[in-house]
């Protein structure tokens, strides 16, 4: 729950950005890291100006998802199709549920390794000298849009204890993961998600995937940067803005891991439609 400048609300060169955002992720939204970095004067601007060429020319995007395509949780059990009928699914909730594991499977790759690039930028990395970026790249078609995320305090008391139980902290602050949220809108899925993944969430495996995962976008970012062209002309954000971005970073770098764990084991286990 950081701060942010919704989609609705951007102007001038923030919506502008956000548009760019949503064309070269392929998802039809701005994820609240972007959003999160709008709040903060010049931010945005700065780290899109910095990274839009490796945006623009794909290298960010699919470098994410290559390192995604294995990202995988264990012994997976199906969900039969009676169960979802049995969380009155019919056959539009269930495409909006896997919808939703769908943009964030294609979404958290991208911010992992943004995230790992701007904090190179953020801590003086050197751009400039690498292989040039391709001048010839097509995003992928847009998913289609989600439900939006349901805010916890519009939440009853119980349907929001179990959405809370997905809270981490950024900076001091409760932050929940916007996959959840947006899941929320299906209190069964929702309660039952929190069961399935409750066990897996501090398992070594998922840990020690989420961890291979998470290192093996940092260990491409340096060449990544290194084939950007340069940087703003204008002064990077000053020290405490630079030590707030870089902790949301690092919370996306906690989080994007398990976005895409989860969102593969959201699509591996719903079945297509309620009657299988």
């Amino acid at each position: 729950m950081l701060p942010e400048l919704h989609e609705s609300d951007a102007t001038g060169r923030i919506a502008e950005i956000y548009a760019e955002i949503r064309r070269f992720s392929g998802v039809p939204y701005v994820s609240s890291l972007q959003r999160y970095l709008a709040t903060l004067p010049g931010v945005l601007e700065w780290a899109w100006d910095a990274l839009r060429p490796a945006m623009a020319s794909g290298v960010v995007p699919e470098t994410g998802w290559r390192l995604a395509r294995t990202v995988r949780l264990d012994a997976a059990v199906p969900v039969a199709p009676a169960t979802c009928r049995r969380w009155g699914l019919d056959a539009a909730g269930l495409a909006a549920i896997r919808n939703i594991a769908a943009n964030f499977v294609r979404v958290s790759p991208v911010n992992l390794v943004t995230g790992a690039c701007l904090s190179l930028l953020l801590t003086g990395a050197a751009v400039g000298g690498g292989e040039p970026m391709p001048a010839d790249w097509t995003p992928p078609d847009p998913l289609p849009p989600m439900p939006g995320n349901v805010a916890p305090d519009a939440l009853p008391g119980d349907r929001r204890a179990v959405l809370m139980r997905f809270a981490t902290e950024v900076d001091g602050e409760p932050f929940i993961p916007a996959l959840y949220r947006q899941i929320a809108h299906f209190p069964s899925v929702l309660a039952w998600l929190a069961d399935a993944l409750a066990p897996r969430l501090a398992a070594p495996a998922t840990l020690e995937k989420g961890a291979a995962f998470r290192q093996a976008a940092r260990d491409a970012a340096p060449a990544i940067v290194a084939r950007l062209p340069g940087l703003p002309d204008r002064p990077p954000p000053d020290g405490e803005t630079v030590r707030k971005v870089l902790a949301a970073i690092e919370r996306y770098a906690e989080t994007s891991p398990e976005m895409t764990l989860f969102g593969n084991f959201i699509l591996d286990v719903l079945p297509p439609t309620p009657d299988g």
